[in-house]
C-alpha cells in the first residue's frame, strides 16, 4: 500500500484491484473465484486500505455476490464490478468476451452481445489467402509517385 500511496501522492490516479487478477491467472492455475471463505476478510481489509491510500475506484473481479456488495457499502470510492454481481456502483466487460471472439473463453460472468469471432476468423483466412495467392494488394491498394513539380 505504501506504492500505491506513494504513486498518489505524485498526482498519479490509482484504480485498485481485487478478486481475480488476470495478470496472475498462471500463479492461480486457473480463472478461481476469490474472496470465497476466510478470503473474505482478507479481501475487506484490502479494499479499505486501498481505499485508504488513496485509490479513486475500485475494481472487483470473479468476487461473490455479497461480499462485492459488502466492500461497494463499505467504501466511499466507486467500484466496478467484473463478475462481481450488480451492487457495484458500475461494471465493466471484456470486448473480447462480450463480442465472442474467442468462442471457447466463456466465463459465468460475462453475456455475449454478440458471436463475431467466426466472422473474424472468416475474414483473417481470406486477407492471409488473397496475400499469398497475390490477390492482395493490388495496384487500387498501392500509391503511385507523385508527378514532378
Amino acid at each position: 500500500m505504501r506504492a500505491i500511496r506513494k504513486i498518489v501522492e505524485a498526482g498519479i490516479p490509482v484504480m485498485g484491484h481485487l478478486g481475480l487478477t488476470p495478470q496472475s491467472v498462471l500463479a492461480f492455475g486457473g480463472y478461481p473465484v476469490k474472496g470465497r471463505g476466510a478470503e473474505a476478510d482478507t479481501l475487506f481489509d484490502d479494499a479499505r486500505r486501498l481505499e485508504d491510500a488513496g485509490c479513486f475506484g475500485l475494481v472487483l473481479e470473479k468476487v461473490p455476490a455479497a461480499l462485492a456488495a459488502r466492500v461497494t457499502q463499505a467504501l466511499s470510492i466507486p467500484t466496478i464490478g467484473i463478475g462481481a454481481g450488480p451492487d457495484c456502483d458500475g461494471q465493466v466487460l471484456v470486448l473480447n468476451d462480450m463480442l465472442g471472439i474467442d468462442p471457447s473463453f466463456a466465463p459465468r460472468f460475462v453475456r455475449r452481445y454478440a458471436e463475431v469471432g467466426a466472422a473474424v476468423r472468416e475474414a483473417a483466412t481470406r486477407y492471409c489467402a488473397e496475400v499469398r495467392d497475390g490477390g492482395f494488394p493490388t495496384a487500387a491498394h498501392s500509391y503511385a509517385e507523385e508527378p514532378p513539380a
